[in-house]
């Protein structure tokens, strides 16, 4: 065995340590299968994509509740004479909730809260709307997507979970007070859609994660990188954007440095930027960690 220390085993990463800067809830009246549930939220720069027909976002969540993520799960115990714990547990059930408030009166909002169909009721020019709640012991599902926001632009990281079945379990009071939002609090729980095949899915997207999957663990350390393009020719005074990727696949371009063999024929800036300057040949060098690979410029 190899000699190391506390903090190496640790292996403390605060990038890793994500926040919810802020939340979007959207929700889209449940059908078996949830074949409208989208695939990737990002694409592959990591920038939000535009959802299917059907999705509504309940707006703006209050802040001082946010939203409350509770996985559940039930066990049963198998006990046996003599033995002082159990010889065997057993799991029974598995559920999960969401507890939010929404601040804004929305029609998905107010069908939630209320727990009736409200799809058909539309308002009327200085009349508004009026909605009538009668006796009704049936449950409305939805299914629901929820995403964080961290990071910073550009760098954004957005955690993200999907459920294609949920039900208002709750409804929670409504508080009429000076200084206070008309607030609709309600708790969501998760039921199981055969047909969707999952009780629910969660990941991480964004541009912001590449930098950190491999910390993360959700990526083998890069073997090798990439310098595209691998030659530049260049008159004097022209420039060229060099990228760098890793064996990942990962653009790595921001995360590495650079440096010129002969500045005196071709300069590169910090982000990866060449010019040329003179007639002659210089080899610009990517470096990550302790990968490298290099781009040939010559400058006619």
């Amino acid at each position: 065995m190899t000699a190391t220390t506390l903090l190496e085993l640790k292996d403390k990463q605060d990038p890793l340590v994500l926040s919810a800067l802020d939340w979007v809830l959207l929700a889209h009246r449940w059908s078996p299968g949830a074949s409208y549930m989208p695939t990737d939220l990002t694409d592959s720069s990591g920038v939000l994509q535009a959802l299917p027909n059907g999705w509504m976002t309940l707006g703006e969540i209050q802040k001082k509740a946010g939203v409350d993520l509770s996985p559940d799960t039930k066990t049963s115990d198998v006990e046996g004479y003599g033995s002082s714990g159990p010889r065997r547990t057993i799991v029974t059930s598995e559920g999960f909730q969401i507890d939010a408030v929404a601040q804004e009166w929305r029609k998905i909002n107010l069908e939630m809260w209320h727990n009736t169909d409200l799809s058909t009721v539309n308002a009327v020019p200085g009349k508004g709307f009026t909605a009538r709640r009668t006796s009704d012991l049936s449950m409305r599902y939805y299914s629901i997507i929820a995403i964080a926001y961290d990071g910073v632009p550009g760098g954004e990281i957005y955690p993200w979970f999907k459920w294609g079945k949920v039900g208002v379990t709750k409804r929670n009071k409504m508080s009429g007070q000076q200084g206070a939002e008309l607030a609709l609090p309600v708790t969501l729980t998760l039921f199981e859609d055969s047909e969707w095949g999952a009780l629910y899915d969660f990941g991480v997207s964004g541009a912001g994660f590449d930098a950190i999957a491999t910390g993360a663990g959700f990526l083998g350390t890069p073997a090798s990188i990439n310098v595209v393009p691998a030659t530049l020719t260049l008159a004097a005074g022209e420039t060229a954007q060099l990228t760098v990727t890793d064996s990942n696949g990962f653009d790595r371009t921001a995360d590495a440095t650079y440096v010129s063999g002969t500045p005196a024929k071709a300069t590169v800036n910090a982000s990866g930027r060449v010019t040329a300057v003179a007639t002659g040949t210089s080899t610009v060098t990517a470096t990550l960690g302790a990968l490298t690979d290099t781009c040939a410029v010559t400058v006619s």
